[in-house]
């Protein structure tokens, strides 16, 4: 134990002696080092730029995404206004409508089977 003792005092002198003799090496080894900090951490460092270029790919996707919808839906609205046929398919599906002197006949499935 005593031997790692005077080897890390050894080493503190050292380094203290070295930035005595070189002080502007020092000073300019601090200041690149709190200008790379700055420039990685910072409101608009490095880290922000790229956590909002992934938010902008996130949310140009999603606009893809919303305007395929959107015409997807504006096909199906011209759908409708042009033709009776889709207008018919809607009310028989979705509101079990019928023509006059159709007969509906319901099939039960047995689940059991």
């Amino acid at each position: 134990m005593y031997k790692y003792s005077e080897e890390k005092d050894g080493m503190i002198k050292t380094v203290l002696r070295f930035l005595k003799y070189n002080k502007f090496f020092f000073i300019v080894a601090v200041i690149v080092t709190l200008l790379l900090l700055f420039s990685v951490f910072a409101d608009k460092g490095l880290i922000t730029r790229l956590k909002y270029q992934s938010d902008k790919k996130k949310m140009e996707k999603q606009l893809e995404d919303e305007k395929k919808k959107q015409e997807e839906l504006k096909k199906e609205i011209d759908e409708l206004n042009n033709s009776n046929d889709k207008i018919e398919k809607i009310a028989r599906e979705k509101f079990g409508m019928t023509k006059e002197g159709e007969v509906i006949y319901k099939i039960e499935i047995d689940s059991t089977k």
